[in-house]
C-alpha cells in the first residue's frame, strides 16, 4: 500500500514537472521586446526605445513578449494603442485587454500580447501598422510630459 502511494506522489510530481517545464518551454520561444523608462528632468519621462520594428512573418510566429523595465522611483504605466494585452481569466481562459500596465518602482514586468489582430484573413496580408505607445501616468494637465513612441508591425 505505501508503495502504491509513494508511485503515484512520484508520478504526480513528474508529470507537475513535465507540464511546468512545457509552459516554460513555449513562453521562451517568444520574441521578447524590452523597453526602459527613463526619466529626462523633473517632469519628463520616456519609454526607450522609441521606434520598434516588428515582423509579422518571423517575430511573431511563436508569440510576443513586452518586458518593461522601470528603473525609477515612481511608478509608470506603459500603454499602446490598439494592442492588446492577453492576461489568464477567472476560470483558466485567455482575456485579452487594451494595453496599459502599471511598473512599480524598480520593477520590471513581462506582458504576453495577442497576435491574433496580426493573423492573415482569408489570405489577405495585411501592410505596415503604427501603435503609439506612452505613460498615461505622466500626460495631461499638471504639466507632466511624456515623449511617445511607435511600434510599426511589418510585413
Amino acid at each position: 500500500m505505501r508503495s502504491t502511494r509513494s508511485c503515484h506522489i512520484v508520478s504526480g510530481l513528474a508529470t507537475a514537472a513535465l507540464v511546468s517545464a512545457l509552459g516554460l518551454w513555449s513562453a521562451a520561444g517568444a520574441a521578447e521586446f524590452h523597453f526602459v523608462v527613463q526619466e529626462v528632468g523633473e517632469k519628463r519621462a520616456l519609454w526607450v526605445p522609441q521606434e520598434v520594428v516588428i515582423h509579422r512573418s518571423t517575430e511573431m510566429q511563436d508569440g510576443l513578449v513586452f518586458v518593461l523595465v522601470n528603473p525609477t522611483d515612481r511608478t509608470h504605466a506603459f500603454a499602446a494603442y490598439g494592442l492588446f494585452e492577453e492576461v489568464m481569466g477567472a476560470h483558466g481562459d485567455i482575456v485579452i485587454k487594451p494595453l496599459r500596465v502599471n511598473v512599480t518602482s524598480e520593477d520590471t514586468v513581462r506582458v504576453q500580447i495577442s497576435t491574433a489582430q496580426f493573423q492573415e484573413i482569408r489570405g489577405v496580408r495585411r501592410g505596415e501598422e503604427e501603435f503609439p505607445f506612452f505613460c498615461p501616468l505622466h500626460t495631461g494637465e499638471k504639466g507632466d510630459a511624456h515623449l511617445g513612441g511607435t511600434i510599426r508591425v511589418i510585413p
